[in-house]
């Protein structure tokens, strides 16, 4: 009966141990199954992050390579960077990225890229025609696969930058025209005049013209200012010039031409376009200065009539249909000095004041310190002189 006995008790521990195995086998295929739901999880995961990746660099509208961030050979390029360069993948992957560079500082350009975190720069690469094309690229370093690596993006901005040359060159030559269109200093008998043209760029919103009128006993002439500094300013301020010139052959008084100046130019100005214009006309018969201010504030002189700077006003041309405006008339007689100015000059004589010791009447030193002047100040606009003298007879 022992053995009996003995048998069940063992038998009773053998179910034990085998339903506690049991269990323990269950939790542990539970636990399995958990680990397998979790790493399916994160590889999906893992293969949408990637799917997103793949299409960003398929898609992208800029060229992309990923480098090395090592030895800084090209592991990848997306589409764009094919069609861009002519190249295939295969053709270009474990290549140097100075391979596709015309210019050797690539990598110190894509090494200062990183380090300053400036978002564009430019360079120049070779296609695999052997075409050079002009590209601006960014570059950031990110951890991907388990490596450093750099993702340089580019686009091709050769068209921008031919264009960019063209207007350059054409800037240029307007700029050499409208200087060409200017009159030259001069020295004749009844006066001297000497002139400074400084563009704050290369083309100038300024202008100014003079002519002897009505058989030489008249000198006649303009200051224009008109608003800008770009190339549309420039040829706003041609047009201004052609009409001014015409009212040299008109018949009427010198406001009643400014009036008719306005009423023309408010036809083709902007709602943006203004502009600052100060007519006169010397009768060297009369000794009488006339002269009809509109926006130009001010004026320098040296005659009886008035000393140092000469304040003005009148409406802007190309506002208003009609015009708040004054003729003005100052007599003047031989030695007399007469600097006709725009706001580039007047402002910066507002910041650095005229010299204690100038004599305005010292017609070749007052020259002499303007053009200093607008050549050793810092300015913020264009700057223009018309300046006369009345020479002894």
């Amino acid at each position: 009966m022992d053995w009996i006995n003995f048998l069940i008790v063992f038998l009773l521990i053998l179910c034990m141990i085998s339903a506690w195995l049991y269990k323990q086998n269950c939790h542990m295929v539970r636990q399995v199954e958990q680990q397998m739901r979790e790493t399916a999880r994160q590889a999906e995961v893992f293969n949408a992050r990637n799917e997103r990746y793949r299409a960003l660099l398929r898609q992208s509208s800029d060229g992309i390579i990923v480098l090395d961030a090592v030895n800084w050979r090209i592991q990848e390029v997306n589409d764009r960077f094919k069609h861009i360069m002519g190249f295939e993948e295969a053709e270009v992957v474990w290549l140097h990225i100075a391979d596709l560079a015309i210019s050797a500082d690539i990598v110190a350009d894509l090494e200062a890229a990183l380090a300053t975190g400036v978002s564009r720069r430019q360079q120049t690469f070779r296609r695999k025609d052997g075409q050079g094309i002009t590209v601006e690229f960014s570059a950031t370093q990110i951890s991907y696969s388990g490596q450093q690596v750099i993702v340089a993006t580019f686009r091709d901005i050769t068209e921008y930058v031919r264009l960019q040359e063209a207007l350059k060159k054409d800037i240029k030559t307007a700029a050499q025209v409208q200087r060409s269109l200017l009159p030259v200093d001069l020295d004749t008998g009844p006066v001297s005049v000497r002139t400074i043209f400084e563009p704050y760029h290369m083309v100038s919103g300024d202008f100014f013209h003079y002519a002897f009128i009505k058989g030489g006993h008249v000198l006649a002439g303009y200051m224009i200012d008109v608003a800008g500094h770009g190339l549309g300013t420039a040829l706003q301020t041609s047009a201004l010039n052609v009409l001014m010139q015409e009212t040299y052959l008109m018949e009427v008084p010198l406001i009643d031409r400014v009036r008719w100046i306005n009423q023309t130019v408010m036809r083709y100005f902007t709602e943006e376009t203004f502009a600052a214009m100060l007519c006169f006309e010397l009768d060297f018969d009369s000794k009488i200065l006339t002269l009809v201010p509109t926006g130009i504030t001010g004026f320098f002189a040296a005659t009886d009539a008035g000393q140092g700077l000469i304040k003005t006003g009148g409406s802007l041309l190309g506002i208003m249909p009609e015009l708040d405006i004054a003729e003005l008339q100052m007599p003047v007689k031989a030695g007399d000095t007469i600097y006709f100015v725009t706001d580039g000059i007047l402002d910066l004589v507002e910041v650095n004041g005229l010299p204690a010791e100038l004599k305005l009447r010292d017609f070749a030193a007052t020259v002499d310190w303007f053009n200093l002047l607008v050549k050793t100040s810092s300015r913020w606009d264009d700057a223009s002189g018309l300046f006369i003298r009345l020479n002894e007879p």
